[in-house]
């Protein structure tokens, strides 16, 4: 019987940057792990990112905002796998622009 290789996703990597994480409203919706998701200062609430430079702050679980229940956990800091992050698609944009917008606000990705 031939086996099945299961390889786990590890969104956080290394253990030389701790992880912070908030608790916070957002938007309603789902919100995979790896999300990467913005601060909307009209709202004061997380939603998905629109744009690298908009980065915020990275989903810590799959989670599901709702009306009753709009508060997930994000990590805000740390050193993640970029490969397992879930990105706005932005044309011209790169894992360069997640590493310079992460590098400012303590977020920093693995390649």
């Amino acid at each position: 019987m031939a086996k099945t290789e299961i390889k786990l996703k590890e969104l956080v990597v290394g253990n030389d940057i701790t992880p912070t994480t908030y608790k916070m409203a957002c938007d309603d919706g789902d919100y995979p792990a790896g999300t990467i998701v913005e601060f909307d200062s009209t709202t004061k609430k997380l939603k998905k990112a629109t744009a690298a430079a908009n980065m915020f702050g990275i989903v810590a679980d799959d989670s599901k905002a709702t009306a009753t229940d709009n508060k997930i956990v994000v990590y805000v800091t740390g050193r993640f796998d970029f490969k397992e992050c879930v990105c706005p698609v932005v044309e011209g944009e790169t894992i360069l622009d997640y590493q310079v917008r992460g590098k400012d606000i303590g977020i920093f990705f693995a390649e």
